[in-house]
């Protein structure tokens, strides 16, 4: 079951930002440098683990708070949120955004938040529930959208976060196999512009005996991962974990939006060079954005 939730209505009216707390005005003019990601006429999508959401409690909420609100993104596919009320308070602090909340994932939940303004969501379901331990009893959040922009477009975005240690990698290698073959066959019966976002929980830079991806990096002529040249960058700079550090944070799309993907960019937000206690206040992940027009 999913629960697709709007702004919440008093007398019938939207509920406008709240006024910020001490903590929230503290904050936001500390990071009054973070930059603004929405392009006109483009779709920003944005993929975020916010690691055990709220992890600080309200000061997790204030912060993540500000950080979208800066951040100015269409669209944010989030994971690993431990509570579904303190993760309301935070939706309700986002004006302008509706939100799609999985209510069948048994730990760590997946949500997505979008602009009202410029995208509709079309249809949402969870996928592969019969696969609990391939997918670490998280099922993918699938959404279908259309983008409101000059150049409109329908396209579907399925929100995941895969298993992670111990035996996580044949776990991970059957997942891949299994969305692999749907997002094949989705795509025979006409669906289109099939975007797949979130916590993969490895590097798609590894050898291919030790890659839990290569079925989809075999297949170029089908899909890509947009976050290719981060992965596979001399440095580590821009990994989407930095502990580690490693590159697992990923955005693949399928063939049908390979002449977009020439259109964007893809980043990874060093959030941590705005906010010196990141890591223990936030989150042990960095988003990862992918920008692109219709």
């Amino acid at each position: 079951m999913i629960r697709s939730l709007f702004p919440v209505l008093i007398t019938g009216v939207f509920i406008s930002c709240a006024v910020p707390t001490e903590d929230e005005t503290n904050y936001s003019a500390i990071n009054s440098s973070l930059p603004d990601l929405n392009w006109e006429d483009g779709i920003e999508i944005v993929t975020w683990n916010i690691e055990n959401f709220p992890k600080a409690g309200q000061q997790t909420i204030d912060s993540v708070a500000i950080i979208l609100k800066i951040l100015n993104a269409d669209i944010y596919c989030l994971q690993e949120i431990s509570s579904e009320s303190e993760f309301m308070q935070l939706a309700e602090r986002l004006d302008g955004y509706n939100i799609v909340y999985s209510t069948v994932t048994e730990y760590l939940n997946l949500a997505i938040l979008y602009r009202s303004g410029s995208i509709t969501l079309r249809n949402q379901t969870n996928l592969f529930s019969d696969y609990s331990y391939e997918f670490a009893s998280r099922p993918p959040l699938r959404t279908e959208m259309t983008f409101l922009g000059d150049k409109s477009i329908d396209f579907t975005l399925i929100n995941l976060h895969l298993k992670c240690c111990n035996n996580g990698f044949n776990r991970r290698v059957a997942s891949a196999e299994l969305l692999y073959s749907y997002l094949l066959e989705s795509s025979a019966a006409g669906v289109v512009n099939q975007i797949v976002v979130g916590d993969w929980n490895d590097d798609i830079s590894d050898n291919p005996s030790l890659n839990s991806f290569t079925i989809f990096l075999n297949d170029t002529l089908n899909f890509s991962f947009m976050t290719w040249d981060l992965a596979n960058a001399e440095s580590d700079v821009f990994d989407s974990y930095p502990g580690y550090p490693s590159f697992i944070d990923h955005i693949l799309i399928s063939s049908d939006l390979f002449d977009e993907a020439g259109s964007g960019d893809v980043q990874t937000m060093r959030l941590g060079d705005y906010i010196s206690n990141y890591d223990e206040l936030i989150s042990d992940h960095r988003p990862v954005v992918w920008r692109f027009k219709p």
